[in-house]
Parts: structure tokens; C-alpha cells; sequence
């Protein structure tokens, strides 16, 4: 690691820039004065001073018994600690601040029975990502979904699955389109064993899979502009509206798509979805599944 990049990295827990590099110098020295430490790390001397005065308040760096006053650093593995635990104190206090804040201020949102329809475009798989997980939360009745296998991942790894139990334990229903994939194979059956459980749980397979897709109680919809970004060059791309005419047109393109999906099985499904000229056609194939 080239010595800027080693800074930065000791700074992001809980130093300043030139606090790291004083740390980093005390390490190599081992012990030693306060001119020393400002000449080595490249500050004031009464900079020095006051930033080594400070360390110590915070319990960074230590002084020496002896004259004149030396200094010497806590050991790297103590510093790090310290500041992770300072984090997980600081992330629990936002929680509990976040739980409170998301229970009060929805009571100062004004109701606005003709508000126009909404719409928003999100850029980056983060940003798109967090926003269906809370639109999963919203859900009180039905979730359908389009996605290709690498989406499916991605689902995962951003936590969208934890929020699904919730609306089907209250008798909600999750319909979910995958790419026809052996990769799949164990989703699969893990989805087979919730949907013994929860009866409102379906999943079917499709391949080449035409879009992906989100919608939430007939009420909210997310469109990926890009279908599949294959190369990192891509980056990901989504609209989200409650627009009520485009909700309920995506809601039909589901049901189409849907009835000619394959069950959830790792055979070719029997129907395939082909889109000549930009527009969807169910073209039936003579096996039989």
C-alpha cells in the first residue's frame, strides 16, 4: 500500500488527515518528542503540539515517563477497536433516533387526495435497490416480479428477501418471474419449501427473460431501463411512478408474460415470450410441460 493510500486509511478511523500522518509517524519511531513528531510528520510545531495534546485527550497516543515529554502510540489493533465500538454505539443511537423520526413526522405529512402522479428516476444499483426495499415494505397485498439471475443476487445481497415474509404471513401474494438458469437451481428449491408454507408464494421461470420489472399492491411500479447490464461499463438504470394507467398497463405485460412463463422447475418452459418490433407476443412451444 503506497504510503497516501495508507493515511487515508488510518484517518477513516476517527483521525483527521494530519492526525494520521502523526500516528503513523509515532509508529516508526516508536517514541518521541513533539519537535521530532512535527518535523517527521510534516507540520507546525505548536500544531504538533496541540494535535498530539488532543490524541492523547482521545486516547491515541500516550506519554512517556521521562524527560523530556515523550509520546508513544497505542497499538494499532486498540485504535481500530475503539473506534469501531465508538460506530456500533453511534449506529444504534441513529436507529433508535431513525425508528422514533419515521413514527413522528409521517403525522406532519399534509393528505393530498388529487395530488398528480409521481415519478422518479434512479441511477445506480444502491439507490435502486434501497428504494424497492422500501417498496416491498409498503406492500399489504401483492408483489409481482420480473428479474434475471444476476438481479436476483444483487436482491440478496441488498436484503430485499427479508422483507417479503411479512406480507405473506399476512395472506399476501408474491409472484416472482427468474431467468430459466441452472444457477437457479437452488433458489428453487428453496422456494419450494417457503411455498408449502405460504400457498400465496409462486414462482415460474422464463428464458431469454424480456424485462425486469417490480410492482407493489397495483399501486407503484419500477421499470429498469436496461434489462441487464452485462459489462460494468452499464450502469443501472430505473424508473419508478404510481402512475395508475402505467401501473395497471405493466401489471397485463406481467400476466402475459406469467401465463407463458414455465413452473418452477430447471425444464425449458413451454411458452416463450418474444417482442418483434418492441411488442410483446406469446408464442407457444409444442412440448408439453
Amino acid at each position: 500500500m503506497e504510503y497516501e493510500e495508507l493515511v487515508n486509511a488510518v484517518a477513516r478511523y476517527g483521525l483527521t488527515d494530519r492526525e494520521a500522518r502523526l500516528y503513523l509517524a509515532l509508529l516508526r519511531q516508536g517514541r518521541a518528542t513533539a519537535r521530532e513528531l512535527a518535523h517527521e510528520a510534516g507540520v507546525d510545531r505548536v500544531l504538533g503540539y496541540r494535535m498530539l495534546d488532543s490524541l492523547r485527550v482521545r486516547g491515541v497516543v500516550e506519554m512517556t515517563a521521562e524527560r523530556p515529554r515523550r509520546y508513544a502510540a497505542v497499538p494499532p489493533r486498540a485504535l481500530f477497536e475503539r473506534s469501531l465500538r465508538e460506530r456500533e454505539a453511534l449506529l444504534v443511537q441513529d436507529q433508535r433516533l431513525a425508528a422514533n423520526l419515521a413514527e413522528q413526522l409521517p403525522k406532519l405529512v399534509r393528505d393530498v387526495g388529487d395530488a398528480a402522479p409521481r415519478f422518479q428516476v434512479l441511477q445506480g444499483t444502491p439507490a435502486i435497490f434501497a428504494y424497492l426495499r422500501e417498496m416491498l415494505r409498503r406492500a399489504q397485498e401483492e408483489v409481482c416480479a420480473m428479474v434475471t439471475y444476476r438481479a436476483l443476487r444483487g436482491s440478496v445481497d441488498y436484503g430485499l428477501p427479508v422483507e417479503l415474509p411479512r406480507l405473506l404471513k399476512g395472506g399476501g401474494r408474491f409472484r416472482l418471474i427468474v431467468e430459466s438458469d441452472p444457477r437457479v437451481h437452488r433458489l428453487v428449491r428453496r422456494f419450494e419449501r417457503v411455498a408449502r408454507r405460504y400457498p400465496m408464494a409462486e414462482l415460474r421461470q422464463l428464458s431469454p427473460q424480456p424485462t425486469r420489472l417490480t410492482l407493489v399492491d397495483r399501486a407503484e411500479a419500477m421499470l429498469f431501463l436496461v434489462p441487464e447490464a452485462r459489462t460494468g461499463q452499464v450502469e443501472e438504470l430505473a424508473v419508478w411512478t404510481n402512475n395508475p394507467s402505467f401501473v395497471l398497463g405493466q401489471l397485463h405485460y406481467f400476466n402475459v408474460v406469467w401465463d407463458g412463463a414455465g413452473s418452477a422447475s430447471l425444464r425449458p418452459p413451454p411458452m416463450a415470450v418474444v417482442r418483434p418490433s418492441g411488442k410483446a407476443r406469446v408464442v407457444r412451444s409444442s412440448r408439453k410441460g
